[in-house]
């Protein structure tokens, strides 16, 4: 008799791995009627195994059976009990539709169970910042280097503080990132660019300066150090022909650009605007630079009134509707905030910083969902556009 038991349950596990291989190869090449005609079947033979919910889930996923996914998905994972190739598998089942969390908290999983995989670390953390999760990257990382100091987790460390609001521990670990991997370029290049964005420009010359004895025919180094040199002498340069001309409108919307860049000099830049804006108090411009001015300089009264006078001039001037938004930001007026980031965006859908702005405003509101979805394109457009600056060099 138990021979007999024994030879049925050969019998059956020849029958799910037939099965279940033919679900696979039906899978790979897309006959998805057939993938889930025998997964459907080796699921019901073997309902706890796990890798078979899990390419349930792809396959449902590719049907657009999107809830089916979802819960496939989930019984894969509660199912994997610590099986790395299943954690990686849903890391990338559900990065691919969009939950970057539960991406990231699988592929972390995978990362624990396989530490010989170096790439596995990392895009856990790369997880966590594409779903706005900076806290959650700065704790993987820190208990990642305790195991191993690595330059490309010191880096993307630096990025969750950055992304936290932490500026100094950000230039920490990414100038820690520099020291341990000397030569490879992309982590002076993202250094270079955070100083640059929080105004350091004698840090991050001084940076590139030291770089170029590394990367001599760097054009990526080279294009950034002139963005750095080009900053301190333009600003001198626009205020010159302001006072030369100051009926000439592009020097105006050169400072207005670069104003972030041009902290040591504010007050000479609002100087100008304010003279602007009295001599053409209805131009929707002069009004818009003028209270960009004034918000960047903390007087965010003064400056709502006058970006709402350029709003109203020009109500499809992006530009106003973003500065208007940061405005009521730090006011804290998230609903009106979230009102005018959202009109920007519409205007201006390609711009990351009006993603990045708006995914704060929803976070502050607690729309959750939609701040992961401004958050997801704010990602993907600085990518593209470091991308695009790369190709350049």
């Amino acid at each position: 008799m138990r021979a007999l038991l024994w030879l049925l349950l050969l019998a059956q596990a020849g029958s799910f791995d037939t099965t279940f291989r033919a679900g696979l190869a039906a899978l790979q090449q897309n006959d998805l009627s057939q993938a889930r005609e025998q997964l459907e079947s080796a699921s019901q033979m073997e309902p706890r195994r796990a890798h078979v919910w899990l390419a349930l889930a792809r396959v449902y996923w590719k049907q657009h059976e999107t809830e089916l996914a979802g819960s496939a998905a989930e019984k894969a994972e509660q199912l994997a009990t610590g099986d790395p190739v299943v954690l990686h598998g849903l890391g990338l089942f559900y990065s691919e539709s969009g939950h970057y969390e539960k991406a990231a908290d699988c592929e972390a999983a995978y990362a624990a169970q396989t530490p010989r995989d170096a790439s596995a670390y990392p895009r856990a953390l790369h997880l966590y910042l594409q779903a706005a999760k900076p806290k959650a990257a700065i704790d993987l990382a820190q208990k990642e280097l305790v195991r191993e100091n690595r330059a490309d987790v010191r880096n993307l460390l630096g990025k969750a503080y950055e992304a936290d609001g932490r500026h100094a521990e950000a230039v920490r670990e990414m100038r820690e990132a520099v020291r341990l991997s000397p030569y490879d370029e992309s982590y002076m290049f993202d250094l270079a660019r955070d100083l640059l964005q929080h105004n350091q420009l004698q840090d991050a010359t001084q940076l590139l300066e030291d770089g170029r004895k590394i990367f001599a025919r760097s054009a990526q180094l080279e294009l950034t150090m002139g963005v750095a040199y080009y900053f301190s002498d333009a600003v001198d340069a626009f205020l010159r022909v302001t006072r030369i001309d100051p009926g000439v409108e592009q020097p105006y919307v050169f400072l207005g650009r670069m104003i972030e860049q041009s902290e040591d000099k504010l007050p000479e830049v609002t100087e100008a605007f304010a003279a602007l804006a009295k001599a053409n108090p209805d131009s929707y411009l002069a009004n818009f630079l003028y209270g960009k001015a004034l918000s960047f300089s903390g007087q965010q009264e003064q400056a709502e009134i006058l970006l709402r006078r350029s709003v109203a001039e020009h109500g499809k001037f992006w530009e106003s509707r973003l500065e208007l938004g940061i405005v009521l930001e730090r006011k804290r007026d998230w609903a009106g905030a979230a009102q005018e980031l959202a009109r920007a965006a519409e205007l201006n859908p390609k711009n990351p910083a009006v993603h990045y702005q708006l995914a704060r405003a929803y976070d502050r509101l607690g729309k959750t969902e939609e701040a992961k979805v401004e958050h997801a394109l704010h990602e993907k457009l600085t990518q593209e556009e470091n991308a695009a600056i790369r190709r350049q060099g």
